[in-house]
C-alpha cells in the first residue's frame, strides 16, 4: 500500500476514534446533569446524590476538553505531507511495531494492523525522533530497526 493512502487511513481512525470518544463523553455529561437536575425535584434527603451526579459531570467535562484539545492537535496535521525524518505528525513502522506520531491515543486498528497513535511527550519518541528509514534505537533496552517513516 502507498505510504500516503496508508497514513491518511491511520490518522482516520484516530480522527474517528477521538471524534467518538468526545461524544461519548458529551453524551455522559447530559446523563449526568440530568439525573443531578432530577434529584433536585425529590426530597432534600437526595442531596448527596445529587451531589455525586454533579462530580461526575464535572469529571467527564474535564475528560470531555482534554479530548477537544487532542481533537485540536490532531487537526493540525496534514496526512498529505510526508516525512523522512520521526517527527510530530509522522508515521513510522519499526521491526517492532507502527506509530503514529499525534496525540496519546494508545492503540488503535486500521485494515487489521495495530498502530499506536502516541504523543511527541512520550519517551520512545525521544528516542527516535530525528532518525530515518534504516535507523535503529533502543527503547527500555531492546533495539528497534525503523523500516518506514511517511
Amino acid at each position: 500500500m502507498e505510504q500516503n493512502s496508508l497514513k491518511k487511513k491511520v490518522y482516520e481512525e484516530a480522527l474517528k476514534t477521538l471524534e467518538s470518544a468526545a461524544e461519548r463523553t458529551r453524551l455522559a455529561i447530559e446523563e449526568a446533569e440530568q439525573a443531578a437536575q432530577e434529584e433536585v425535584n425529590t426530597l432534600d434527603i437526595y442531596e448527596s446524590y445529587r451531589s455525586q451526579y454533579l462530580q461526575k459531570s464535572e469529571m467527564f467535562a474535564i475528560q470531555y476538553n482534554k479530548i477537544l484539545e487532542q481533537l485540536d492537535v490532531l487537526r493540525k496535521i496534514n496526512p498529505e505531507d510526508e516525512f523522512k525524518n520521526v517527527e510530530f505528525g509522522s508515521i513510522v513502522m519499526t521491526d517492532r511495531q507502527n506509530m503514529f506520531v499525534a496525540v496519546g491515543l494508545g492503540k488503535i486498528k486500521v485494515d487489521g494492523d495495530t498502530w499506536f497513535v502516541i504523543s511527541p511527550q512520550v519517551p520512545i519518541f525521544e528516542a527516535m525522533k530525528g532518525k530515518k528509514a534504516g535507523d535503529e534505537f533502543i527503547f527500555n533496552n531492546i533495539k528497534h530497526k525503523i523500516l518506514q517513516v511517511a
